[in-house]
C-alpha cells in the first residue's frame, strides 16, 4: 500500500517532531515579553531597519533597501546556536499555548552577521503573523552541546501599533539603489554612435539616482568596439559612443564636472569576436558610478516620523 502525503501535512509532521525533540532536553528560550518588548525604527530614502532588541541575545531586523524587498535578519550579540539548519516556525503567543504552529522550513545559521537570513516570501510571513499575533520563532541545538536547545522568538505585542510607521518609512524609499544603477552597459548596433530608444529607460534611471544621491561623485564612461574594421576608426567609433551617452547625461542635468569619458577602441573585448554574439556585447559604453561611502546621508534624507506618528520607544 502506497501512502501519499501533501507538503503541509509533512511540515505539520516535521515540526512536532523538532518540538517533541526540543523538549526532551533544556532549552534556553530569548526574546520580550510584556514589559520588555521594544520595536525601533530608523531609515532613509535608501534603507528602512524596523528591530526588535532580543533582551540578552541580539537583534531581529526587518531590513528594507530601496528597490529590494524585505529580509528578516538575526543578528546575536554572542550566537549560541550551531553552525547548521535552524527550525523557523510561527508559533501562538505564550497566553495561547493552545494554537496551532506552523512550520517555515529550515535557514542556516552562519558565523558573519547577522547569522541568519531569511528570503522575502518567509520575510513576508513573519510580518503577517505579527500582524496576526502570532511569534515568529527561530529553534536550533547549541554550537556546545548537541542536547541542549536555543529557542529565539519575536514578540508581537505592540506590533500592529508600530507597524504603520515602518510602512511610512517604505513608502519614502527610491525606487531603486545604488547597487542597481552602479554598473550599466548600453550596447550599439554596427557602426553606429547612437543610443537606441530602448535604452533610454535604463539611462533615465542612472540619472534619477544621481539626482537623488548626493553621495555620488563620479561617473566614469568607457566606449569600446568590436574588432571589425581598422584599429583606428574603431578607437574612434569607441569615441563617438561614449560622447552620445555623455550628451544624454548633460542633457538630462548631470553636471559635465562629475563625467569621465575614455575610449578604448576593441582593446578589452568581453567576449569573442569571431561570432555575432560575441561582437554585439562588446559594441558598447560601461557606466560606472562612484559614491562617498563616508559621507553622511543628509538630514533631509532621513526618515522622519510625522508629529501625528505612534513614538516608538527607544
Amino acid at each position: 500500500m502506497t501512502l501519499n502525503f501533501n507538503r503541509p501535512f509533512l511540515a505539520m509532521i516535521t515540526l512536532i517532531l523538532w518540538a517533541a525533540k526540543v523538549s526532551s532536553g533544556p532549552a534556553l528560550s530569548y526574546g520580550g515579553n510584556v514589559d520588555t518588548t521594544m520595536w525601533m525604527l530608523s531609515g532613509s530614502v535608501f534603507e528602512c531597519r524596523f528591530e526588535q532588541p532580543i533582551p540578552d541575545y541580539g537583534r531581529a531586523v526587518f531590513n528594507h533597501t530601496a528597490g529590494e524587498d524585505v529580509t528578516f535578519q538575526l543578528e546575536t550579540n554572542r550566537n549560541l546556536m550551531a553552525y547548521s539548519k535552524a527550525q523557523i516556525s510561527l508559533n501562538p503567543p505564550p497566553w495561547q499555548p493552545s494554537g496551532p504552529s506552523e512550520s517555515l522550513g529550515s535557514a542556516a545559521i552562519v558565523k558573519d552577521q547577522p547569522n541568519l537570513s531569511l528570503d522575502a516570501e518567509r520575510t513576508n510571513q513573519f510580518l503577517h503573523a505579527l500582524l496576526e499575533g502570532k511569534w515568529p520563532t527561530i529553534t536550533h541545538k547549541t554550537f556546545y552541546d548537541q542536547d541542549r536547545f536555543v529557542q529565539v522568538h519575536v514578540s508581537a505585542i505592540r506590533f500592529d501599533k508600530y507597524y504603520q510607521d515602518y510602512i511610512r518609512c517604505v513608502n519614502q524609499l527610491l525606487p531603486m539603489n545604488f547597487e542597481q544603477v552602479a554598473r550599466s552597459k548600453v550596447h550599439f548596433k554596427i557602426g553606429q554612435s547612437e543610443i537606441d530608444p530602448k535604452d533610454t529607460d535604463m539611462l533615465n534611471r542612472i540619472v534619477f539616482y544621481i539626482k537623488h544621491d548626493p553621495r555620488v561623485f563620479a561617473v566614469y564612461l568607457d566606449g569600446h568596439s568590436d574588432n571589425i574594421g581598422r584599429r583606428y576608426d574603431n578607437r574612434q567609433t569607441s569615441k563617438l559612443r561614449v560622447e552620445s551617452v555623455e550628451r544624454y547625461f548633460i542633457k538630462q542635468g548631470i553636471s559635465p564636472d562629475m563625467i569621465t569619458t575614455r575610449f578604448h577602441g576593441d582593446r578589452y573585448p568581453v567576449a569573442d569576436n569571431r561570432t555575432a554574439k560575441g561582437r554585439a556585447e562588446n559594441r558598447r559604453v560601461t557606466i560606472r558610478l562612484e559614491l562617498r561611502e563616508d559621507m553622511p546621508i543628509p538630514d533631509d534624507l532621513l526618515f522622519k516620523l510625522p508629529e501625528d506618528a505612534t513614538v516608538l520607544p527607544r
